[in-house]
């Protein structure tokens, strides 16, 4: 069987086609849009585990591409080659080249064509700060807007591109539930800065189709799995799309009829129209798969209220779910939430546990060690 043909192990190179079946808005009326995808597997035999992701290989839109032509000054049907393909240059901006993100390394080789005292400064290491708010915001058509370069060949502009990188998406479905499907739960990023709308590569393409082909493949995650134990009790603490897997989790767990304590912290802006799955996680509750089920709004009272707050005020009952063995699960955003949802699991340590800040240090590091503290954090 040829490499192509061979459906048993796609690649971000040897992609799988992958039917879009369902696009659904999961928060009308909200401010931020979030989506429930739903991807056939029919009759490819692939298969993946709760916890694992998807890898997604977007589209550039072709107004994205027809405004970034227009800004460099070329036609978009220059020969262009990207790796072993000659293509054309319109195709390989959209199918093949990542043409938003704009990075250092870029515009110092952009500065090579333009010379311009402005980024010569920018660059600086001294400069770092300034630097770090110029980029914020600014996409690769902003530096042709800026500072123009009429006459750059398709070549070098291509020079100035790097590969399209795949985005990774955590799996929200068990495939003992779905058959032959694989679901995924996005937020769609669009916004306006620097005088232009923005949005999302990977995001916005998949928001703006249903029933087109994806080019997919799965990314298996050893390091976020149940517990091959059935009986163990698990938390999971997911605000916002971090609920993806934690929704997976739950459907395997009850496909093959696992008997541990469940308990889920769930948060985002509105109960309202900011509670993803909330019906699914009202039924899972009310008939007693999930054993506990906490919720924060951050814009539903004055006082804001997060994930982490709310296991503070759990602490007695979640310490003790750890001292009988539970595994501690977090999905979600890197950079503020995990490291809260840290502080407040050592607070719980210091206080249900009766100590000091460098053992209740100490106490969590060891559920790292030993697997049962796991995160899922980008």
């Amino acid at each position: 069987m040829s490499h192509s043909a061979d459906s048993s192990s796609p690649t971000k190179d040897n992609p799988y086609q992958s039917k879009l079946l369902v696009n659904r808005l999961l928060t009308a009326g909200s401010d931020k849009e979030t989506r429930h995808f739903e991807l056939s597997l029919e009759g490819s035999s692939l298969s993946y585990e709760p916890g694992d992701s998807l890898g997604v290989i977007p589209q550039n839109s072709p107004q994205v591409v027809d405004d970034l032509l227009k800004a460099v000054g070329l036609t978009g049907e220059e020969a262009v080659q990207v790796g072993e393909a000659s293509l054309t240059l319109r195709d390989s901006l959209t199918f093949r080249l990542a043409c938003t993100t704009l990075s250092k390394i870029q515009i110092k080789k952009f500065n090579e064509f333009a010379k311009s005292d402005k980024l010569t400064d920018l660059l600086l290491p001294a400069n770092r700060d300034a630097f770090a708010d110029y980029l914020w915001g600014r996409e690769l058509i902003d530096l042709f807007i800026e500072f123009p370069q009429q006459g750059m060949s398709a070549d070098n502009f291509v020079g100035l591109l790097r590969p399209m990188p795949p985005r990774l998406y955590s799996i929200a479905s068990s495939i003992k539930a779905h058959e032959e499907q694989v679901h995924l739960t996005v937020a769609v990023v669009r916004y306006d800065t620097h005088g232009r709308k923005r949005e999302g590569v990977c995001s916005s393409y998949l928001a703006d189709r249903v029933g087109a082909s994806i080019p997919s493949y799965f990314h298996p995650n050893k390091n976020f799995k149940l517990p091959q134990d059935g009986n163990v009790p698990i938390i999971m603490v997911g605000p916002g799309t971090g609920i993806a897997p934690f929704r997976a989790f739950i459907e395997e767990r009850r496909a093959v009829g696992s008997t541990g304590k469940n308990w889920l912290f769930f948060g985002d802006r509105s109960s309202k129209t900011d509670y993803l799955y909330g019906e699914e996680w009202q039924k899972y509750r009310s008939d007693g798969l999930l054993t506990e089920l906490d919720l924060a709004w951050s814009r539903d009272q004055a006082e804001k209220e997060y994930v982490q707050h709310k296991m503070l005020t759990k602490g007695r009952e979640l310490f003790a779910w750890l001292q009988e063995g539970a595994n501690f699960y977090v999905c979600g955003d890197a950079s503020r939430m995990a490291k809260d949802v840290d502080l407040a699991l050592r607070q719980i340590a210091a206080t249900e546990g009766g100590m000091s800040e460098e053992d209740a240090a100490k106490w969590v590091k060891s559920l790292q060690k030993e697997k049962r503290y796991l995160k899922d954090v980008y």
